[in-house]
């Protein structure tokens, strides 16, 4: 599925559950804008993706929540900023990754984070940088700021239940009523083509 028709979804997602939102595409200087965004914020630094991801996020003061374009937002998840934190990360507990090493050395998915901590954000771009260049492109920053996570040494930051704001359904019917967030990662990302004609629906359960 491309990434337009991901992003689609995803901003009538977010439309339909939280009205009067404002929706940003953070991206590089040669990207065009998505249609329906309120505003874009660029990179024009060259720099391997996930560094790139963690510039563009370090340059975004006040509360921000950051998705990937492989997501739906069913509920209004506005009220997690009434909670104090810097940054709020999503775990894997409750989600099919439970378990599994790749969660034992990942237990945090940077596909969902609230924020309102740039300096966060500058700090894991800085750890990203000494990385492999392989893991500067990706996944790198899960690394790294697990890592911080590990260490105490990333403020304060929130454990939110990934099964609730970052939920990897299994099968394309399934019930994901309990989820806020649905995460259409991987090989996921084509049954997000399903969801057009409940786009407008979205929020409402």
């Amino acid at each position: 599925l491309d990434y337009l028709t991901m992003a689609a979804h995803l901003m009538a997602s977010v439309r339909a559950s939280m009205p009067g939102v404002q929706v940003y595409q953070l991206t590089d200087e040669h990207s065009p804008a998505l249609p329906g965004v309120d505003g874009v914020d660029r990179c024009s630094d060259k720099v391997p993706m996930a560094v790139l991801r963690m510039k563009l996020q370090a340059n975004c003061g006040g509360e921000w929540l950051f998705v990937d374009p492989d997501i739906i937002i069913r509920q209004d998840v506005r009220p997690v900023f009434e909670r104090q934190f810097d940054v709020a990360l999503t775990d894997r507990a409750g989600t099919s990754m439970a378990g599994t090493p790749y969660a034992a050395a990942m237990p945090y998915n940077l596909g969902v984070a609230f924020s309102r901590a740039p300096a966060f954000w500058t700090q894991a771009a800085r750890r990203l940088r000494k990385l492999p260049a392989a893991m500067q492109e990706w996944e790198g920053d899960q690394h790294v700021i697990c890592q911080m996570v590990k260490q105490r040494a990333a403020g304060n930051v929130r454990i939110l239940p990934g099964r609730v704001y970052n939920y990897p359904p299994s099968s394309p019917d399934e019930d994901v009523s309990h989820a806020a967030i649905v995460h259409y990662k991987g090989t996921r990302k084509g049954w997000m083509d399903q969801l057009g004609e409940q786009d407008g629906k979205v929020g409402n359960g």
